[in-house]
């Protein structure tokens, strides 16, 4: 039976908004130097997440607001049309804008490397029946 162990550690920010990850915490989950972690921040909640992500160092990394129908089965279809061109998304969060008309999908990526950004807007469209796509910077 394996046992999914917690470390908890109280970690300080420092003057220029830097924290340390303990020893301990970065050998438990395979971090090295250069390793890459997702941060999402809750201002609601006053919440913040880390995540190792695994990309290659050289990946670059997009960000997708789509917009969508608010019906069944529409998320599916365009997460589909990503994953039918090989791209495998690290986060998405979606909004219902006008109950049973808009929603708003936004998700991150690596950027395809046999596709321009316009190309695969287009297949979101077409293949995916994405209203419109804006590609947000991720800073």
């Amino acid at each position: 039976m394996a046992f999914n162990m917690k470390e908890v550690r109280i970690v300080s920010i420092d003057n220029r908004g830097r924290i340390v990850i303990p020893q301990i915490v970065r050998k438990s989950l395979g971090l090295t130097t250069n390793s890459q972690l997702m941060m999402i921040s809750d201002s609601e909640i006053k919440e913040i997440k880390m995540t190792p992500i695994g990309l290659v160092h050289e990946q670059q990394l997009i960000k997708f607001r789509i917009v969508m129908k608010d019906e069944a089965g529409a998320l599916a279809k365009i997460a589909t049309a990503f994953a039918n061109h090989g791209i495998s998304l690290i986060y998405g969060e979606s909004i219902i804008v006008e109950k049973e008309k808009t929603a708003i999908w936004t998700v991150m990526g690596p950027k395809p490397e046999d596709l321009s950004l316009e190309e695969l807007k287009e297949i979101l469209i077409e293949e995916g029946s994405a209203l419109k796509i804006d590609i947000l910077p991720l800073e």
